[in-house]
């Protein structure tokens, strides 16, 4: 994600959706005037980059935003965000107030950090791409795990069960990447969550070595673990 500046404002066009313009505190009236004015579609911040608010207020002043990426930030209140109806891709970490993904009817892609007070997401049926980080419950198992249920893209990062039980069916699923899920040792639950899955990377899941449920998946072309393909045919 390369942060240049362009005529003394930091943007970045090559996050999610669309170009978006850096916010720094210390300039925080002028960084909204420029969104305006250049009608930016999304918002990113982090402190590295001169962002140090407690709160996201400021985007009520900017209700056409479709995407926001604040990371490494600590909020103490997220509520502007609810003043963007059109949002469609988000992702706020880690330090924040749980939030409600029902408040989204445009979502389309969520980078979550998990917050198991988060609520909302399992019944968003705008969401088409989720990317899962650090979910790591002391159960050990994905029952608790909310995902919307018209996802086709699904990321797990970081996460500590040993297989994909819990995970609700998901028969829009066309895409499935996994990585640094060092507990996990069994792929038996994917025909069930997925059955019209197309493609599948895995990497750095060192316990898991029996991939015979991919067997399982009429519509799979592609599956690759650290780079070694899984099926015959693969591309």
């Amino acid at each position: 994600m390369p942060i240049e500046r362009e005529g003394g404002f930091l943007w970045t066009h090559d996050l999610g959706l669309t170009p978006s313009i850096g916010i720094e505190s210390a300039r925080l009236d002028e960084c909204v005037t420029e969104a305006h004015a250049r009608r930016a579609g999304g918002v990113f911040g982090h402190p590295s980059f001169g962002f140090a608010q407690e709160d996201l207020d400021f985007l009520a002043r900017m209700p056409w935003l479709v995407q926001v990426w604040f990371w490494d930030v600590s909020l103490r209140s997220i509520d502007g965000l609810y003043t963007l109806s059109g949002l469609r891709y988000f992702g706020v970490h880690p330090d924040r107030p749980p939030l409600d993904f029902s408040r989204f009817p445009a979502l389309e892609h969520v980078v979550w950090i998990h917050e198991p007070r988060d609520r909302g997401l399992e019944a968003a049926a705008s969401v088409r791409h989720v990317a899962l980080w650090h979910y790591k419950p002391r159960s050990k198992h994905f029952a608790a795990l909310d995902l919307p249920p018209e996802l086709e893209s699904l990321g797990i990062n970081w996460a500590n069960p040993s297989t994909l039980a819990g995970i609700r069916e998901l028969p829009r699923l066309r895409r499935l990447e996994i990585h640094r899920c060092r507990n996990l040792a069994s792929l038996d639950e994917l025909p069930r969550i997925a059955p019209n899955l197309e493609e599948l990377v895995i990497t750095t899941s060192g316990r898991l070595s029996d991939y015979a449920a991919l067997a399982a998946l009429p519509h799979l072309r592609f599956a690759r673990y650290d780079g070694r393909d899984l099926i015959a045919g693969a591309v």
